[in-house]
């Protein structure tokens, strides 16, 4: 699984809660895409999913471009429903609301912004996305998963699929998938445009590249 944070938006150089607020990519992310798509391009993708939000479909299908599959859009790949406090500064929320961003701010799992989700529930729907993706890639189903055939070189458990979502939600995605508590997503961070590597098993998963950003930097990767 190739797993891809979307490229930046001009909320995120402004610090601004993103959510499910659907913020477009700066020019600076889409060049971060295109950049990521010359990184993989000697790799052959089998299927695609991304967040439904116009920043990752459009990160998706500029990493995608020239090739044959297309994004298939996923809401349970959202970010963090922040409710009310999208569209802020951290700072702003913290003036606005200070009790409840010191609450946030003790990374409880069951917390909820005003109008938002906790990260259990955001667990949750990323879990069962990834629940879904497994099943289909090993259980030999030739009928796909969302609009894909997963028919790699090794059936479904060969197949390279490209995932694009949110800092979050595929931090989220990473607990699940590796079996890790679900307090980790706080210790872990992803760049926009970064790139993470899971090989995924019938009853395990194995990290290979963690939030690798090489080629912004112009630099060859692995």
């Amino acid at each position: 699984m190739l797993m891809v944070r979307h490229g930046e938006t001009p909320w995120n150089l402004e610090g601004r809660i993103q959510g499910h607020t659907d913020v477009p990519l700066s020019e600076k992310g889409r060049a971060q895409a295109a950049l990521l798509a010359r990184r993989i391009a000697r790799l052959q993708v089998h299927a695609a999913y991304a967040s439904d939000l116009t920043r990752t479909m459009h990160t998706a299908e500029s990493v995608l471009a020239g090739r044959e599959v297309a994004p298939s859009p996923v809401p349970e790949l959202r970010e963090f429903s922040y409710g009310r406090w999208e569209g802020m500064t951290h700072w702003e929320v913290e003036r606005e609301d200070p009790a409840a961003y010191a609450d946030m701010m003790t990374r409880r799992p069951d917390f909820v912004p005003p109008g938002g989700e906790s990260l259990h529930q955001v667990r949750a729907r990323v879990c069962g996305f990834a629940s879904g993706l497994r099943d289909a890639m090993f259980s030999g189903d030739p009928g796909g998963f969302r609009g894909h055939s997963l028919a790699g070189p090794r059936g479904g458990g060969g197949s390279v699929v490209l995932v694009v979502g949110h800092g979050g939600s595929l931090r989220a995605l990473l607990v699940c998938l590796l079996g890790l508590p679900v307090s980790v997503v706080w210790s872990l961070w992803l760049d926009t445009a970064s790139l993470t590597i899971v090989d995924l098993y019938p009853d395990n998963a194995v990290m290979k590249l963690f939030n690798d950003t090489s080629h912004l930097r112009g630099d060859e990767g692995p």
